[in-house]
């Protein structure tokens, strides 16, 4: 059972950090990291980097670099609000994975420790909510009008994501351990089948439950994260031909491989 506990968990924490998107399908790989923080306010679109503005497109479409407004060609403008329009795309599309990867580790999570902590409904309670709050912590940083991949790597880094799920999981199996197998053995040996086999049954309902569970969830998140590696790769391909055409913006791309 930890096995796949900590895939999901590696998974939550790549999805959510957003430092680096990941998608398969069939022979292909894709993987980018971004360089700034972004941001979709009034004003419009910015890049930031250690709470200073790098980039801004304004809803006006004008581009400042480092404050600076840049006088563009009707070419190079096509090409900015091409890049605009599908940077702003990439906000709804991460946080939207961010949100179905939370949801799978809270659910996950959830099921193990009903199942583990059967006797003890308030101790599973506790631990969901502990998965809750990590979760929230985490989409603090990314939402439909900012990502912050920076901000979520540290918090990553400086909470032990994945220990702190593992922990959660290895305490609820060694409370299951204490609370049930003694119990188990105890009614096997007093000739107790009826008692033994309704165990048996509950967690072989619960491990199959479990897994196909699951696999729809990773199934449909999969498809989300395809559609997100995607349009990186579109955006990478329009901001290249920006650079090309506006080679002013080389040292200011938002992606990096």
């Amino acid at each position: 059972m930890l096995a796949p506990i900590k895939s999901i968990t590696l998974a939550v924490a790549l999805s959510l950090s957003a430092a680096s998107v990941s998608a398969h399908d069939n022979d292909m790989t894709c993987d980018a990291d971004f360089a700034y923080n972004i941001e979709i306010q009034d004003k419009g679109l910015s890049f930031t980097s250690k709470d200073q503005e790098k980039v801004l497109i304004t809803s006006s479409s004008e581009l400042f670099l480092d404050g600076q407004k840049q006088l563009l060609s009707p070419d190079q403008l096509e090409l900015l609000e091409e890049y605009n329009q599908k940077v702003r795309e990439l906000l709804p599309l991460a946080s939207g994975v961010a949100e179905e990867a939370s949801a799978i580790a809270i659910e996950a999570v959830g099921s193990v420790t009903a199942a583990l902590l059967h006797d003890n409904p308030d101790k599973a309670e506790e631990f969901v909510a502990r998965v809750e709050t990590i979760s929230a912590e985490l989409k603090q940083h990314i939402s439909n009008t900012h990502l912050r991949p920076e901000a979520v790597v540290d918090y990553v880094e400086s909470s032990d994501f994945e220990a702190e799920f593992e922990s959660l999981i290895e305490t609820a199996v060694t409370e299951f351990m204490e609370n049930n197998v003694g119990e188990m053995i105890a009614a096997a040996m007093s000739g107790n089948e009826e008692k033994v086999k309704a165990f048996e049954k509950r967690m072989e309902t619960f491990g199959k439950d479990l897994e196909e569970k699951m696999e729809r969830r990773a199934e449909q998140l999969e498809l989300q994260a395809e559609k997100l590696c995607d349009l990186v790769e579109r955006i990478d391909h329009t901001e290249t031909q920006l650079v090309k055409a506006f080679d002013k913006f080389d040292s200011y791309q938002l992606i990096t491989k």
